[in-house]
């Protein structure tokens, strides 16, 4: 026969006991789970912000490296040819020399790659037939365009916008601007939560006749 005594010490949980820690375990989980959701979506908006930074200074080493190149340098807006200091073009537009005679794009590792031997028709060094190089954004995506081969140096996502001035010192302004999306965790069907983009841009007056290394601007915006 068991005591009173031994009923009480292989008793368990009382109803009240277990509500009170489920309770309590329910709201360590919920605070858990916010946690968690936070230091995702700081992760994701990091590495979006990584990628996209990574993609803006890709696309200003092109510019900066064609300009050194280009024997012809033109801003355009539309179809409309930019020839003041006050107008932006959304197109820059570049004739560079053909130094290969090759089937690739210069800054592709795949493909044959054969020097163009320069040739000297009146009294200037050729190099074959110029390419036109051709830099803008459509649908957020910056595309770099070589001699009719268009290819995008910068991601779609980042709501890329590129713009061309020319300065009164002869150089020429470049400007890279992008604005990313930013998540704040997910809604109430599931889906990201996306707020207000934080946009950023860099530019940087380059001259094509003077050796210089153009200092980069950036600019910042909540």
């Amino acid at each position: 026969m068991i005591s009173r005594k031994d009923r009480r010490q292989i008793a368990g949980f009382t109803l009240a006991e277990i509500i009170v820690a489920t309770g309590i375990l329910s709201i360590f989980m919920s605070g858990l789970m916010l946690s968690w959701t936070a230091v995702q979506t700081t992760a994701v908006n990091a590495l979006t912000y990584a990628q996209l930074q990574n993609d803006q200074m890709r696309v200003l080493d092109y510019l900066k490296r064609d300009v050194r190149r280009a024997t012809r340098i033109e801003i355009y807006n539309g179809a409309n040819l930019v020839t003041d200091t006050d107008t932006l073009g959304s197109e820059l537009r570049l004739t560079i020399p053909d130094y290969y005679a090759d089937s690739r794009e210069e800054d592709n590792a795949h493909g044959t790659k054969t020097p163009t031997e320069p040739t000297m028709p009146d009294a200037s060094i050729c190099y074959g037939t110029a390419l036109t190089v051709r830099f803008s954004s459509l649908n957020g995506a910056a595309l770099r365009d070589e001699a009719g081969i268009s290819r995008t140096v910068g991601a779609a996502t980042g709501a890329f916008a590129l713009s061309f001035k020319n300065e009164t010192d002869g150089s020429i302004r470049c400007r890279v601007a992008y604005a990313q999306p930013q998540q704040r965790g997910s809604g109430a069907t599931g889906d990201p939560d996306v707020g207000n983009p934080r946009r950023a841009a860099a530019h940087f007056a380059i001259h094509p006749d003077v050796a210089v290394e153009p200092e980069i601007h950036h600019e910042r915006q909540r």
